[in-house]
């Protein structure tokens, strides 16, 4: 039976090991009925009751496993009660799957809740709950709302500066100051936030102003500072984005705190409660998300933080996250802290586990903690040149596949080798579950993005009886590089892994220095976002690439 109220703390747990702590769940804990079995470093991390506790998570090392079992760990054996515990996902679907797999845990035959309760949200649902609690009622903006505040913020900017770009250096530069926008917010938060961002950019200003190589960076800080101001100032309360919430939020929890603010007094006494906060993909962590986190913590009388996440699958510095918060976690967190490896990689075949921290640990950090493989499996890796596959042009039945098919589809031989390519490797995989994975939507190939590849694939499939529609649809994915992160799949092709294309700098790379961007940077990104789309695959990984030797 779950053990109840606060006097579960003190019973004698403390001092319990790992090994009683498999044991526990071996015999006790189910989950959809089967056995809830936990390795050696899972126990360890279950079992961590520091205040600060850093859970390195190599991919397919089972995070989500782990913060399932801490939570049932935390009210079963410890006697905490679902309100003092705080867990934060980085999606609604990740909070989504949690919490189903909370309700549908038991301990000795009988469900650890009794009643639908959701432990786990985002932040931004937080942040959202903190902001009505206090009597505001405030409408969240969409994307397209979003793009069409920024499309007028830029163009009033533009008329300010007397500055008129052409259709195509007008596309441009909504891209850049999207994106600054979004991460300027992040970083530099409210009105404090913006004087000193304005400061900075005004000294990169008058520091370059002179010098001619400098010209066109001069140019977008203006105009990004510029249509950063517009953004804001036309978004009029009760109309916020995802960014002015959660700078909202912290701000009211601060001042609760000092003043005891009588609009804030059901959220604070509801936060006081809180015991145990729990954040998932912690290598995505941002400005935002630590201030929203010290300020529940100093309502909670620094309730105990634990962390999960993975900094080699740190890909999301492009929109405003910041690895240097796992990096130099113990600097953020110093009191009590402690950093707690799982290594082992329950997904990939061993070959593959070795490849990926082959990659890693000469590319990134030779010092890092590596994985380790749990299948006995080899696992296969297949390296294979497009641009050597026979291909005739006017053959239409070799390979039983026609190659003038794939000409007639594609429009160019390079792109119908690729093609056909990725159809043979298909067909020797048909009962698998299959991904293909691109650095990017598009190809190098003119007029041809993933989606028309997907289509003109699942022609050549349906046509050749390899497979009918709905099977395609059911066992082909295909995504780009970014998208992948979380997914897995028995088979993994990566499409077009030549250096020109994955290891291309991005023309935009290097543009803000305030935010850290530099070539390094950019080349740090490049391989943690490889290291991901590698940990995808399951049995069988195809790099399909024309260098002589491709980047991984």
């Amino acid at each position: 039976m779950p053990v109840t109220g606060i006097s579960g703390r003190e019973n004698g747990y403390g001092s319990e090991t790992v090994q009683n702590v498999q044991a526990w769940f071996e015999k006790h804990v189910t989950l959809d009925g089967k056995p809830y079995t936990l390795d050696h470093d899972q126990a360890n991390a279950v079992l961590a009751m520091n205040s600060n506790t850093l859970v390195v998570a190599r991919a397919g090392s089972g995070k989500t496993r782990v913060i399932v079992a801490k939570i049932a760990y935390l009210i079963a054996r410890r006697g905490y009660s679902t309100e003092e515990i705080l867990v934060f996902m980085f999606n609604r679907t990740a909070a989504a799957e949690v919490n189903q797999r909370i309700m549908n845990v038991e301990i000795d035959g009988e469900r650890l809740l009794k009643k639908p309760t959701k432990i786990a949200s985002t932040f931004h649902k937080f942040a959202l709950d903190t902001v009505k609690s206090c009597g505001k009622r405030p409408e969240i903006i969409s994307e397209r709302q979003r793009e069409s505040y920024l499309e007028t913020a830029l163009e009033e900017a533009l008329r300010k500066l007397h500055y008129h770009p052409s259709s195509r250096e007008r596309q441009e530069l909504h891209k850049i100051t999207s994106s600054f926008v979004n991460r300027a917010s992040q970083k530099y938060p409210g009105t404090k936030g913006f004087q000193t961002l304005t400061q900075k950019i005004t000294e990169y200003c008058n520091i370059h102003s002179s010098d001619q190589a400098y010209h066109q960076k001069v140019l977008w800080h203006k105009i990004s500072l510029e249509t950063y101001r517009n953004y804001y100032g036309n978004l009029k309360s009760p109309s916020l984005d995802f960014n002015i919430l959660m700078t909202h939020a912290a701000e009211l929890l601060i001042s609760a705190d000092k003043a005891r603010a009588t609009c804030s007094s059901e959220i604070v006494r509801h936060i006081q409660k809180v015991r145990f906060i729990m954040i998932d993909e912690y290598q995505d962590f941002s400005y935002l998300f630590f201030s929203l986190t010290q300020a529940i913590r100093q309502l909670t009388n620094h309730a105990k933080l634990f962390v999960v996440g993975d900094d080699w699958q740190a890909i999301n510095r492009f929109a405003g996250s910041d690895v240097d918060y796992f990096s130099n976690f113990k600097q953020y967190f110093p009191e009590n802290t402690r950093i707690i490896p799982l290594s082992t990689n329950y997904r990939s075949d061993r070959r593959i586990v070795e490849r990926a921290n082959q990659f890693m640990l000469r590319e990134y950090d030779s010092a890092a903690l590596p994985a380790k493989a749990f299948s006995k499996k080899h696992g296969k890796i297949h390296t294979i040149s497009p641009e050597k596959i026979r291909f005739r042009a006017d053959d239409l039945t070799e390979d039983s596949l026609g190659d003038g098919r794939y000409l007639a589809l594609t429009g160019s031989i390079p792109a119908a080798k690729l093609l056909k390519l990725v159809a043979r490797i298909i067909r020797h995989h048909r009962n698998f579950d299959i991904m293909l994975l691109h650095r990017h939507n598009y190809t190098s190939f003119e007029g041809i993005n993933l989606l028309k590849f997907m289509s003109m694939l699942q022609k050549i499939l349906v046509a050749e009886h390899i497979m009918n529609v709905d099977e395609f649809k059911a066992q082909v994915r295909s995504l780009t590089m970014h998208r992948s992160k979380g997914l897995e799949a028995d088979v993994v092709i990566l499409l077009e892994l030549d250096q020109k294309i994955v290891r291309a700098s991005h023309p935009h790379a290097t543009i803000f220095e305030l935010f850290d961007d530099t070539l390094a940077a950019e080349t740090a990104d490049q391989q943690r976002l490889l290291y991901v789309a590698m940990t995808r695959a399951r049995h069988h990984l195809y790099l399909l690439s024309n260098d002589k030797k491709p980047p991984i």
